[in-house]
């Protein structure tokens, strides 16, 4: 892990926090896991670790190798592209989850982990959308829909559980974003879906559910 990816780590983080009005909190790259010193841990590559243990919550992140150095080799804060979206992404999501576990356990809240994905979804969505916004000028094309949602695979050696999770949270999170662009990013409102993005943030699933259903 490079201090550059570290940074980038922590950029997303508080531009997450500020998106929903969260209190800034400890940065995420002081929770970084190395991989190697992962392989004791449940699941493999790229993933957000959560222990319980007396009623105190611990967090780990640890971010892939091949993650890590496609980001250090290509920072997507310079310009994000095909060949750094989808490592952008992987880390963008890890830093969702990281803060939306934090968020649940500071509120006492119980969380599924569908709601965890279809928040990490989304969340990829909205921080692309701030990088590209920033180097377009404002412009974020539709095409950035298209690639995070439609034109993707899931990894291999995930159970039958795992992939219909990620695939109902992937076409939710499709569906809610779409609303967000034609709703308010393609007007340039920006205030209103900062007001929408909190109040989704803060809904439990089924609200959320709810609330794409009618969208």
């Amino acid at each position: 892990m490079t201090q550059a990816v570290g940074a980038l780590m922590v950029d997303v983080q508080r531009r997450l926090e500020t998106l929903y009005a969260l209190d800034p909190g400890a940065p995420v790259s002081d929770f970084l896991i190395p991989e190697k010193d992962a392989a004791s841990y449940p699941g493999d590559g790229s993933r957000t670790l959560l222990s319980e243990r007396d009623s105190e919550v611990s967090l780990g992140v640890v971010l892939d190798a091949g993650t890590s150095r496609a980001l250090a080799e290509n920072d997507p804060r310079l310009k994000l592209h095909g060949e750094n979206l989808g490592p952008f992404c992987t880390l963008a999501e890890e830093v969702s989850h990281f803060l939306y576990l934090l968020f649940c356990a500071q509120t006492a809240r119980h969380v599924t982990e569908l709601e965890l994905e279809l928040q990490g979804e989304v969340d990829k969505y909205l921080s692309a959308v701030f990088l590209l916004s920033l180097q377009n000028e404002g412009a974020v094309s539709p095409r950035l829909r298209e690639l995070l949602f439609s034109r993707f695979s899931l990894r291999a050696g995930l159970s039958e559980e795992q992939a219909e999770r990620y695939l109902a949270a992937s076409a939710l999170a499709a569906r809610y974003c779409r609303h967000l662009e034609s709703r308010y990013l393609r007007g340039a409102r920006l205030s209103d879906l900062a007001r929408e993005s909190r109040r989704f943030y803060r809904l439990g699933q089924s609200e959320k559910l709810e609330r794409i259903a009618v969208m």
